[in-house]
Order: C-alpha cells, then sequence, then structure tokens
C-alpha cells in the first residue's frame, strides 16, 4: 500500500469596516487639544479605551462606543490560499 498524507487548505481573507462616525466636543477632551488630525489618529489608537465616552449612560469608552456604531461599508479582499501537508504515518 503507498503512502498516504493529509492535505489541508487554508483561507485568509482581509476585512475592512467603515463605521458611521460620532462627533465630539474636543472641550470635552482637553488632551487632544493643539494635536493635528494625524496626531488626534495616534492618540487615538493607544489611549481610546481609557477616554470617556460621548454617551456615558451606554458606553464605557470612546472606544467601545466607536465600535457599536453602524457599518456604513464593509468590503472583504486580499483573498490568499495556502495548502499544509500532514505526512505523519496513520
Amino acid at each position: 500500500m503507498g503512502k498516504k498524507i493529509k492535505i489541508h487548505q487554508t483561507e485568509a481573507y482581509t476585512t475592512f469596516i467603515v463605521r458611521e462616525a460620532i462627533t465630539i466636543d474636543l472641550d470635552d477632551y482637553p488632551e487632544l487639544e493643539g494635536m493635528n488630525s494625524h496626531e488626534i489618529v495616534d492618540y487615538l489608537e493607544y489611549n481610546a479605551s481609557e477616554m470617556k465616552p460621548t454617551n456615558s449612560e451606554w458606553y464605557e469608552s470612546l472606544s467601545d462606543e466607536l465600535s457599536q456604531t453602524d457599518i456604513i461599508r464593509e468590503k472583504i479582499s486580499g483573498e490568499d490560499f495556502s495548502f499544509r501537508v500532514d505526512d505523519s504515518e496513520e
């Protein structure tokens, strides 16, 4: 009897989701004072989960609030396939 192998295929995709924007009053976020748009984005990437939400009745953080807004655009791209061979003896 010949040698048998198992072949597995893996599929991977990149998903982009654009969510509805929320408007914040910079007077309520003094930590952002004097920052340009690029600096605000950098700050949010590291600190949004610690920042107060605009609606504290429903959300625990600004990050939580932003992640719950409606999806306005979704795109799946970057389809990638790979294979793996399991040649262990059974």
